[in-house]
């Protein structure tokens, strides 16, 4: 049986630890005791004020947007009613509300926060609601970029995931109409499918590197949500565009791109992070584009088939067992 390592005085039993240390006991493996020294050691249960500060943050950020979500509904129910001041109006004072709300509020708590996501909703909905009104016949990429500079101070302010995932969204979806933009007749500049996807992946590289080296200045609480969720941002155009790489000369630029920044990435997440679940992506995509890379050299027959198939199965399977093991020493929390 795997030794009890008792976690450091005021530290806390992880989520996987605790689950072992409680399986084992139902299991007959631990007796009371045990138990008990660990329980002593490190809480085996949330804290009641654990509790309370996840049932604050979960009903002030649900209750803010729902209410977002009532005030577009009312909007879109009463469009013919209401008079363009008075539509302007109403989304200015729920936009000042939220505002002053976080302003004046606690600083750092889950209702100052909330407030300063709904003034970043409230932001968009604002411009969407003049846009609406006045025609101006601005693109989707330049509702969403003024969009994402003004909700900024907002972000900065709160330092909340939920503030800092929706720029996320919204600095995706603007460079993605501004791409979109390169395609078809009308383009308005020619940009390459390789080139596309470069440049998705730097933006959420750049971004990962951001909430690595600042995490403290721009999380309130610093997790790894989000740096787990732009790493998929990152790898995976990088992966398709290196597993395109080996059957078209536009994208085999990506090959060596791919190798250098998924290397890097892998050393740092495993030597100064142990980030798991960072690490996965990175090992399935490389697997991902080797199976290609196969795919592209073997022979289209029975055998070359299965040679791949045999490949795929072998590495992910040893990539599997490798991840669980890190799991185990309980890394990558």
């Amino acid at each position: 049986m795997e030794p009890l390592i008792v976690p450091p005085e005021s530290a806390a039993w992880g989520s996987a630890r605790i689950d072992a240390i409680l399986g084992l006991a139902e299991k007959g493996l631990l007796t009371p005791d045990e138990l008990a020294r660990a329980g002593d050691a490190a809480p085996l249960a949330p804290h009641p004020a654990a509790w309370r500060r996840g049932a604050e943050r979960l009903l002030s950020f649900a209750g803010i947007a729902l209410l977002a979500i009532g005030l577009i509904f009312f909007f879109a129910y009463n469009w013919q009613d209401l008079h363009r001041f008075a539509k302007l109006g109403l989304a200015w004072g729920a936009l000042a509300a939220c505002v002053l709300a976080g302003l004046f509020l606690p600083a750092g708590g889950a209702a100052q926060r909330a407030s300063l996501l709904g003034a970043s909703l409230g932001t968009g909905m604002l411009l969407a609601l003049i846009g609406q009104i006045y025609q101006t016949g601005a693109d989707m990429w330049q509702l969403f970029a003024a969009w994402l500079v003004l909700m900024t101070p907002f972000a900065l302010l709160a330092r909340s995931s939920a503030s800092w995932l929706l720029w996320i969204l919204l600095a995706n979806l603007a460079l993605g109409r501004v791409l979109a933009l390169s395609m078809g007749p009308l383009a308005l500049f020619d940009l390459s499918e390789r080139d596309s996807l470069l440049l998705f992946a730097a933006l959420n590289l750049l971004l990962a590197l951001a909430f690595e080296a600042f995490p403290r200045r721009l999380l309130l609480t610093p997790r790894r949500h989000l740096p787990r969720l732009l790493a998929l941002l990152w790898i995976g155009p990088l992966a398709t565009g290196a597993g395109m790489g080996w059957f078209g000369a536009e994208m085999r630029p990506l090959l060596p791109v791919f190798v250098a920044v998924a290397g890097s990435a892998f050393w740092f997440h495993y030597r100064q992070r142990r980030d798991v679940p960072i690490l996965a992506l990175l090992l399935f995509a490389a697997i991902g584009v080797l199976g290609l890379g196969l795919v592209r050299v073997m022979p289209d027959s029975f055998l070359g088939f299965n040679l791949v198939a045999l490949f795929l199965i072998a590495a992910t399977g040893y990539a599997a067992v490798w991840l669980m093991g890190l799991l185990r020493q309980g890394e990558g929390r």
